[in-house]
């Protein structure tokens, strides 16, 4: 069968829960004169340079998996990482997997050599030894990396391409430049404590799909209408949120101070002015009555 190991590199930006693939292969596989042949199933998994087992990124073997022997000697019986298909029917049909270069837990893992291992059964194994066994090899690390007709286990014609991960955003990491990771549950804010001060609201900026997200205190300049502030310079003909009156408004929202009463940063009027125009008219008053007695 020709098994197609096939992806390729996504874009930078990363959404979380989005898988990106940043290892893609190609391999033809052989049968192995087992008893169902043509009929065969197959696992692919990862180890690290130690040998220990990292994630299975494709099984395609139903009821009989039990005879994928090597596999299962490094997965376990429960594994339900990998990802499954039937039964294959053949050594025609192309398939494609991936992997992203995160472990079980989601996790990026670290620069290093790394074992793409394989395995296929056409036959009802007990040992690893009775069924195909290919191992690959790749080394993770800045630079991009190509190997073209390898050979190894049953498994022909193998192709591996390896692309750096580019960015550091959802590695599970809060990166220098960060201020969140979404692979860290809870590390990235989706709300903001509102400010007393509605000229003065506190916003959610960035976001988790770049490891940004932040609350930030952002003042309202313009005058608008219905957004609870009266900034500086605003008054009720500008802005509904100002309360009427002469003068502009004073920056802030609901506050008060100086002579006079504020209230939405638009002054009101009243204080020592006010009690001298009072002052004033009762003055022209008292002397028109003068007038007319004369």
């Amino acid at each position: 069968m020709r098994t197609l190991i096939a992806a390729g590199l996504l874009a930078s930006s990363l959404v979380a829960g989005t898988a990106r693939a940043d290892v893609s292969a190609t391999v033809t596989t052989t049968p192995n004169g087992g008893q169902y042949a043509p009929r065969n199933i197959v696992a692919v998994w990862i180890e690290d340079q130690a040998g220990t087992f990292v994630k299975t990124i494709g099984r395609y073997a139903a009821t009989r998996k039990s005879h994928l022997v090597g596999w299962i000697a490094k997965a376990g019986t429960n594994d339900v990482d990998a990802v499954s298909g039937a039964t294959r029917q053949d050594h025609a049909t192309p398939l494609t997997i991936t992997w992203n270069l995160r472990d079980k837990q989601n996790v990026l893992v670290p620069d290093g050599t790394y074992t793409i291992r394989m395995e296929l059964a056409d036959s009802n194994a007990n040992t690893a030894g009775q069924n195909h066994q290919g191992t690959f090899s790749f080394v993770k690390g800045t630079a991009p990396q190509q190997q073209t007709a390898l050979t190894n286990g049953g498994f022909i014609n193998v192709s591996i391409d390896f692309q750096p991960v580019v960015d550091t955003c959802n590695n599970g990491v809060v990166d220098p430049g960060e201020t969140c990771d979404p692979a860290l549950a809870g590390s990235c804010l989706t709300t903001c404590t509102q400010s007393a001060d509605a000229c003065m609201p506190n916003n959610l900026v960035g976001g988790a799909a770049t490891c940004t997200a932040a609350c930030a205190v952002q003042p309202i300049t313009a005058c608008v209408n219905d957004d609870g502030c009266c900034a500086a310079g605003c008054d009720a003909a500008s802005d509904n949120d100002c309360d009427p009156g002469a003068g502009a408004g004073g920056g802030g929202s609901g506050g008060g101070g100086g002579d006079g009463n504020i209230s939405g940063g638009c002054e009101t009027g009243g204080g020592g002015a006010g009690l001298m125009f009072a002052a004033l008219g009762l003055g022209m008053l008292l002397v028109r009555r003068q007038a007319r007695l004369r």
